[in-house]
């Protein structure tokens, strides 16, 4: 495999939050609230993922901090039944962002899902954007996905474990670009959270998504725990939305990367201090580099081989925390 530079301190890292909810929808912090408390912890940015309906929250961007328009999505398996009466019903739950922030559209608005927005709200949404009640299932979600691919959003698919879903499912889901692979709030509830399986899951079936995370915060105690760390240049929206677009972000619920670039027929990581590094493949070979008791790691190298197809790395620290890669093929 040809020297490559996949994540580099040369350029910054700028860190965000790619699911939130706030008072727009069932959050307990107004969208200057999630600003305030975000900025003040070193994020650069917020994606604010209300339920149900796209809004644009580009009048609280300023040089240091910019939001990705965006919204969270559901699809159930009875439309007219309750997630939480009906404990045992599968959902999908999908983030949409908006290559171009002011594209506000509520495609395939769903007015029996959108709890939210008052009868003339609902009335001016389904004027402009009509009514879907979304069919669960395969067929219903991949064209689901495409119409908003199709409307300049790219989709992310949202805590498998919460929806009860499993490769059955999700594995017949077209288009998406990413998976997240940790769910800071699912966490704090006690639900598997670390889907890092389902990543590997969509790969394994041929379907290259990213690993993104987030920490759906839906109150102040359930933030700041997930966050990816995008590399680019300069922040501006358009760096951001590029950098995710093209995975140049690592995710993470905790340890830092600082570089991973390919030299001489092998992958090298310099990270935060870890207890431990792995690489993972496609396939069943796999490699792990353990620090001694008392002490950490903070780089690492392991070599490629061609029959990897593709591999990860995955950084854990003291406390079980992870900072994962994307995928990288080799081609």
């Amino acid at each position: 495999m040809k020297s490559k530079t996949l994540l580099t301190s040369q350029k910054p890292f700028y860190k965000g939050n790619m699911h939130a909810h706030s008072t727009f929808s069932d959050g307990s912090q107004t969208p200057w609230e999630l600003k305030a408390l975000y900025k003040s912890h070193g994020y650069s940015f917020i994606a604010i993922t209300d339920h149900e309906v796209v809004y644009d929250h580009s009048y609280l961007d300023d040089d240091g901090f910019i939001t990705i328009t965006g919204a969270e999505y559901g699809i159930k398996e009875d439309i007219t039944k309750s997630v939480f009466k009906n404990p045992d019903m599968k959902v999908c739950h999908l983030n949409l962002y908006a290559k171009e922030q002011h594209n506000a559209q509520s495609i395939c608005y769903c007015p029996k899902l959108d709890r939210y927005s008052d009868a003339g709200q609902k009335e001016i949404l389904i004027q402009k954007y009509g009514s879907d009640d979304r069919a669960y299932g395969a067929e219903g979600i991949s064209n689901l996905i495409k119409n908003l691919n199709d409307a300049n959003f790219f989709v992310a698919y949202n805590h498998p474990g919460w929806s009860l879903e499993n490769s059955t499912d999700y594995l017949g889901y077209e288009g998406l670009w990413g998976v997240e692979i940790y769910n800071h709030a699912c966490n704090l509830m006690g639900i598997n959270s670390y889907e890092i399986k389902a990543h590997d899951n969509f790969h394994r079936a041929g379907k290259r998504v990213f690993a993104s995370c987030g920490d759906d915060n839906h109150d102040k105690d359930k933030s700041l725990g997930a966050f990816v760390m995008v590399n680019c240049e300069t922040l501006t929206y358009k760096n951001i939305i590029s950098a995710l677009l093209n995975g140049d972000f690592y995710s993470s619920h905790g340890p830092l990367i600082n570089e991973l670039y390919i030299e001489n027929g092998k992958v090298k990581i310099k990270c935060s201090d870890a207890k431990r590094i792995s690489y993972s493949t496609r396939g069943r070979r796999s490699e792990a580099v353990n620090a001694l008791r008392g002490e950490y790691l903070t780089e690492a190298e392991f070599e490629i081989c061609d029959a990897d197809v593709y591999f990860r790395i995955s950084v854990t620290d003291e406390q079980g925390n992870h900072a994962d890669t994307q995928s990288y093929y080799i081609e």
